[in-house]
């Protein structure tokens, strides 16, 4: 499997919510940034995305455009997803979000993933106005604790 066909199949388990599989494509110090205010690793990264997918049975990344690029993959996601159940982020300060039934559309945010051998190495996001964690709590209706 190639870089390209590898981060596709780690977006594709993770909307499957196959945790196992998308984790084992993961490099044991792999960092996620650019749409949280600090790094953070893998299974921080992971531990977010099953919290939404299991408060939105129909998250998904629309990814799109996904090629490889000077030895690095990158691409475009659209993250979608309707809030059907309890949202459980694991975010100190953050109480858990009851059913909303809104469905939350992010702009398009482009990604870069660095890999080392067949596992990524690095996921950053850009930062778009309206994306990330932040984006999707707002269009649920709630801020992100703020830290003193």
């Amino acid at each position: 499997m190639n870089a390209v066909e590898t981060v596709q199949t780690v977006l594709a388990a993770i909307e499957a919510t196959d945790w196992e599989r998308a984790r084992s494509y993961l490099a044991d110090d792999f960092t996620f940034g650019g749409a949280v205010p600090e790094p953070i690793g893998a299974d921080a990264w992971l531990g977010v995305h099953r919290a939404l997918a299991a408060a939105m049975p129909d998250f998904s990344f629309n990814a799109r455009g996904i090629h490889d690029e000077n030895g690095r993959v990158a691409g475009q996601v659209q993250i979608t997803g309707t809030q059907t159940r309890e949202l459980a982020l694991p975010i100190a300060g953050l109480a858990p979000i009851p059913p909303t039934g809104k469905r939350v559309s992010l702009p398009t945010e482009n990604v870069t993933v660095t890999m080392r051998g067949d596992k990524l190495a690095t996921y950053v996001v850009s930062e778009v106005a309206g994306g990330g964690l932040p984006g999707i709590l707002s269009q649920l209706g709630v801020a992100l604790p703020t830290h003193a």
